[in-house]
């Protein structure tokens, strides 16, 4: 039997390909050099437009003025002399003129197409200290418009005890304000204080806002301890009523009754009755008795003093014609009423 031999394959047969040419797949390019010529002219080209544009804006701009307040044309500062005085708060505030214009050198503050300004003169007569904040209590009274606030103060909240100063309180107004029928108005509405207003023209009553003092001569026998022979004179030199004490301005309807004692003490040793607030009273319209708001008598009395000064202060309604004086009986109950005319 013959041997079969195993087949092999015949290798594969290549046939080779004709190249094609690379151009043949591809558009042709243009020529790059005439390409970058052409965007560097438009580059520079828009360079000089925006350098152009700009320049004109800004020359432009540097023209236009911006204001958030226009320029009002100015108006003349016309002055109002009006020298009225009055009190408030201890006080004397003496109103010299009263000046409108559309601006004030010294017054950087404007809101407002024109100020109105007050220049005043304040004179503090007392012994205290005596401070006001006139952003709270300082009013410009017009017709038809509601009561004006400040926007600037030259005067110090308070001259000091003894002295006297001088300046000025700006108010915003609208144009055209005729100044003799302002008011300046002095006081606190919101917590109730009697109004001091001083009208620029015309009637003004300066007797409604000034103190005055009713003369007495009460000798008052007080002893203490009740029931002990020891006895100290009071003599009751004056009344004062007042729209003010010591710095503090009365609520509306009401006044300050301020009671002026001398007490001598006749005997050899010291007595203590203690301050006015322990004894003094004050009693108005039958009513009960009221304790003081303020004392200067001392506590104790050296033996054999001679006119010792000190005061004892009240509130109660304006207008009183008599008062009762209450000298409470001190470790039991009563007391000794004395009644004078102020």
């Amino acid at each position: 039997m013959a041997k079969k031999l195993p087949t092999i394959p015949a290798p594969p047969v290549f046939q080779e390909k004709t190249p094609v040419p690379l151009g043949s797949h591809f558009r042709k390019r243009g020529n790059p050099s005439r390409q970058w010529l052409l965007f560097s002219s438009l580059l520079v080209l828009g360079i000089i437009v925006l350098a152009l544009v700009s320049s004109i804006a800004l020359g432009w701009l540097k023209n236009v003025k911006f204001s958030i307040n226009p320029a009002l044309t100015p108006i003349p500062t016309l002055t109002f002399n009006v020298n009225r005085t009055a009190t408030y708060a201890g006080l004397n505030y003496n109103v010299l003129n009263v000046q409108y214009a559309t601006s004030f050198a010294d017054d950087g503050i404007q809101s407002s197409p024109a100020i109105v300004r007050l220049n005043m003169k304040v004179t503090n007569p007392s012994t205290d200290q005596i401070s006001v904040i006139y952003y709270d209590i300082a009013r410009l009274i017009a017709p038809k418009l509601s009561p004006i606030s400040p926007t600037n103060v030259s005067i110090s909240v308070g001259p000091k005890a003894g002295t006297s100063e001088t300046g000025w309180i700006d108010f915003p107004v609208p144009s055209r304000m005729r100044l003799d029928t302002l008011k300046g108005q002095l006081g606190s509405k919101t917590i109730g204080e009697y109004l001091v207003t001083i009208p620029f023209s015309g009637a003004f009553h300066a007797d409604s806002y000034r103190d005055r003092t009713s003369p007495q001569s009460l000798d008052i026998n007080y002893y203490f301890p009740h029931n002990a022979p020891l006895v100290l004179t009071y003599h009751l030199s004056s009344v004062d009523i007042r729209y003010s004490y010591r710095g503090s301005q009365v609520k509306a309807g009401q006044q300050y009754y301020v009671l002026n004692f001398s007490v001598s003490n006749p005997n050899g040793v010291k007595v203590s009755p203690g301050y006015g607030y322990d004894y003094v009273r004050f009693i108005y319209n039958g009513g009960s008795p009221h304790p003081p708001i303020d004392n200067t008598l001392p506590y104790g009395f050296n033996a054999g003093v001679k006119g010792v000064n000190g005061r004892v202060a009240f509130v109660g309604p304006a207008g009183l014609r008599s008062i009762t004086i209450d000298f409470l009986v001190q470790y039991g109950s009563g007391g000794s009423e004395y009644t004078v005319s102020i």
